[in-house]
């Protein structure tokens, strides 16, 4: 009798199975991948609107506060500046000509890979 080495068919179709079923496992902790430029961008426009802020924050409160916020791109973001007048109760709704409290000022930064808005906002406390 001689030795032959090799492997037969149905090792062959074993192994195959094996690794089929293998594979995927090995995958799935990796299938998350996709949105990993989300963070990143949420960041960038993070220090966007933080550089806004910034030259917001600076100006005097006879001028505009959204004025000379451009609402052209910055890097691929868009800017859009928004100012309402509010009361001490209600931060959020806007009470029209007269202000009582404060102005608030929105920045809203978007980017078209990031899904949804970042929103940052500041207020100016009126002269009683």
């Amino acid at each position: 009798m001689t030795k032959e080495g090799g492997f037969t068919l149905i090792e062959i179709i074993l192994s195959i199975v094996v690794i089929g079923i293998a594979i995927p496992s090995i995958m799935i902790p990796f299938s998350g991948l996709q949105d990993t430029k989300r963070p990143e961008l949420a960041v960038q426009g993070s220090f966007i609107a933080l550089k806004h802020m910034e030259s917001i924050v600076s100006k005097t409160r006879d001028v505009s506060p959204c004025a000379g916020i451009i609402g052209s791109p910055d890097e691929g973001y868009s800017i859009a500046c928004t100012e309402i007048n509010v009361a001490s109760t209600d931060l959020d709704t806007d009470t029209g000509p007269t202000a009582d409290f404060a102005k608030k000022v929105t920045l809203t930064i978007t980017h078209p890979d990031m899904s949804g808005s970042l929103e940052f906002f500041t207020l100016f406390a009126l002269d009683a």
